[in-house]
């Protein structure tokens, strides 16, 4: 396979279906309910953007969802340390990822792509504990840039469930700390010291997620990348129907929860509740 940074991160069609079937085993695991998905059939260039979730662990749920819904792969934009080296770029490339460069955005949403970013990055993913469901989008505008350089619209998502995958025993501070993390924060930098966490082993907890996406933010008309003005007023639209959708996602699964019938379920649920220390609101 030829390095798709050189090629324009073309998409293996054959594999991204071959990785669909192994990602819909790991989405069972994670039992995600979906809702506004059909906004993924408009066609021609959509980027959707959302909260981080731990370890990006949401994202083979959601690139079967946005499949299922739509029949559209899902091109997820990551941070260019995942894009180092060239075997980083083929594997992950062949599962539709492409370095989250503001230049590759722009060329997948310009021909007509569907891309998914997350703003708040490694700071966001790697949030702790309290930090949950608080969005750290300020000052990243190069997913507003590149679709107003694409014309393309923006689909806000909210995904709740993905931050409680693991237990947080051990803040970034905590771990920064120590002699792992300094070595991390030289070699990497600070923002990837990663927190310790507790899950069932190394295997993230069974905890369900919840998919819910709003109505597409169209550029404005004759806005441009070059109008700071312009940036930065669709940054606060999108900003503010993202903390909107969490808030009414974060609602939707306190409940569904209340809903449970007694039994395995609602035991299960009570449990990873306790565990996870799960909030209910941003």
């Amino acid at each position: 396979m030829r390095d798709p940074a050189t090629e324009g991160w073309p998409l293996d069609l054959r594999a991204f279906e071959r990785a669909m079937a192994r990602g819909r085993a790991l989405a069972r695991y994670f039992r995600p309910e979906y809702r506004g998905f059909e906004v993924y059939r408009r066609p021609g260039g959509l980027l959707t953007v959302s909260n981080h979730g731990l370890f990006a662990l949401e994202s083979a749920a959601l690139s079967v969802g946005v499949w299922d819904a739509a029949r559209r792969p899902l091109r997820g934009l990551g941070d260019h340390v995942l894009y180092a080296t060239l075997p980083q770029r083929r594997a992950l490339g062949r599962l539709g990822g492409v370095d989250g460069t503001p230049e590759n955005a722009q060329l997948l949403l310009s021909r007509g792509e569907l891309c998914w970013a997350c703003p708040g990055g490694a700071r966001e993913a790697l949030a702790a504990s309290e930090d949950r469901y608080r969005l750290f989008w300020g000052g990243h505008v190069g997913f507003v840039k590149a679709a107003l350089r694409a014309q393309a619209p923006i689909v806000p998502l909210a995904v709740v469930g993905s931050e409680e995958l693991y237990r947080q025993l051990l803040d970034a501070d905590g771990v920064r700390a120590t002699l792992f993390g300094k070595w991390v924060s030289r070699a990497l930098g600070d923002k990837y010291v990663t927190p310790l966490y507790l899950g069932l082993g190394p295997l993230p907890l069974p905890v369900k997620l919840y998919f819910l996406a709003g109505a597409a933010i169209d550029p404005p008309p004759g806005a441009t990348a070059d109008d700071e003005g312009a940036v930065a007023a669709l940054h606060a639209e999108v900003v503010a129907a993202e903390e909107q959708l969490l808030t009414r996602a974060l609602a939707w699964r306190r409940d569904d929860q209340a809903a449970l019938s007694p039994g395995l379920e609602r035991t299960v649920t009570g449990w990873l509740r306790r565990l996870t220390d799960q909030v209910d609101e941003v």
